[in-house]
């Protein structure tokens, strides 16, 4: 994004938000609590239900060791981490709320410490991560399943160790590259509020990623 570019889009945010770092606290409607109050449901649920998962699979690999032991298990710590990452983000949100929605430093330079926080948690980049890296661990999960079932004799002559190694690092590589690395380039604070995947160079590449 070249300079003008950048400048006339900050000023237009800076000019949108012109208003106090620290408003009045706000009253949460009834839909939104209802969509909070199910989110925290669903991530309680989903956080203890992986973490059973986890802990049965890891103990019986012990006895019965398996690839697609190692894939399910890779599965359920990518769905664990989706569901505590929305969990952290919902309760974030609400203290937004609770704050008047302005919590980040209005000044020219925004610390460190801030840009972790909004684009990790508040623009949801390591739990749309998780939840993306869960995606391609479903395929390949379907896929190796397909393969052993449908080809069990190829499977059987040509399946090596490390292949199952490259199976369950895939997901993890697609869920960063896909999430983590746009929201880094892309998400910035502007007159202290954070503002999600607002910053691309151009505007083909932000309605690509708007379909995506």
């Amino acid at each position: 994004m070249d300079a003008s570019t950048l400048n006339s889009t900050t000023e237009a945010l800076s000019n949108l938000y012109n208003t106090s770092s620290r408003g009045p606290p706000q009253i949460i409607a009834p839909p939104e609590m209802f969509g909070y109050a199910s989110g925290a449901l669903v991530s309680f649920v989903g956080v203890c239900a992986n973490a059973v998962v986890i802990g049965v699979l890891v103990r019986g690999r012990r006895q019965h060791a398996s690839n697609v032991t190692t894939l399910i298990i890779n599965q359920s710590v990518m769905d664990l981490l989706a569901c505590f990452f929305i969990a952290i983000y919902l309760i974030y949100d609400i203290c937004l709320y609770a704050t008047g929605r302005f919590v980040y430093n209005r000044t020219s330079t925004v610390s460190f410490a801030d840009q972790v926080v909004c684009i990790l948690f508040h623009a949801g980049a390591l739990a749309g991560s998780c939840m993306n890296a869960g995606k391609v661990g479903l395929v390949v999960i379907t896929l190796e399943r397909y393969v052993k079932i449908v080809h069990a004799i190829a499977h059987r002559k040509h399946y090596r160790g490390w292949m199952t190694s490259v199976a369950a690092a895939v997901p993890w590589i697609s869920g960063v590259c896909w999430t983590l690395f746009p929201s880094l380039g892309t998400t910035r604070i502007v007159n202290g509020t954070c503002h999600r995947l607002a910053f691309w160079p151009n505007k083909a590449m932000a309605s690509v990623s708007i379909r995506l």
